[in-house]
């Protein structure tokens, strides 16, 4: 019989994987821009370079399996609390959403249901694989 019992991912795999893949979207970021400002400009490049940053960080977690890069690589994944199933590109968006909240929003996750405010908006958890 096979083990269905969820994993919670532990608080230091989270953090680090939020962490790469704010260096990912910091290196795209750059990449846009240094890519594209000598053909349109510095302002539009730099317009261009914090979309294209600002989508993938709101919705990595919506990549194939509920996985960012970041989670990819740490073997973490997020999924819906309710159904199990992938995190969806509305819950990717509102679960990281709140990054400015800092602290505010990591503070959460050190309490009994180990979630993040923007996982319990988004009605997510993160599980190990």
């Amino acid at each position: 019989m096979q083990d269905t019992t969820i994993k919670l991912a532990h608080p230091g795999k989270r953090f680090l994987g939020q962490f790469i893949d704010g260096l990912i979207t910091y290196s795209l970021s750059i990449f846009t821009f240094y890519l594209l400002h000598t053909t349109i400009g510095k302002d539009a490049a730099l317009f261009l370079a914090v979309i294209i940053g600002l989508t993938y960080f709101l919705f990595s977690d919506a990549l194939p399996n509920g996985q960012s890069i970041g989670k990819k690589l740490l073997k973490i994944k997020v999924i819906d609390h309710l159904t199990m199933q992938p995190c969806s590109c509305v819950q990717s968006f509102l679960r990281n959403i709140t990054f400015p909240l800092g602290i505010f929003d990591w503070v959460f996750i050190f309490f009994g249901s180990h979630r993040r405010l923007g996982d319990f908006m988004a009605s997510t958890l993160v599980v190990k694989i």
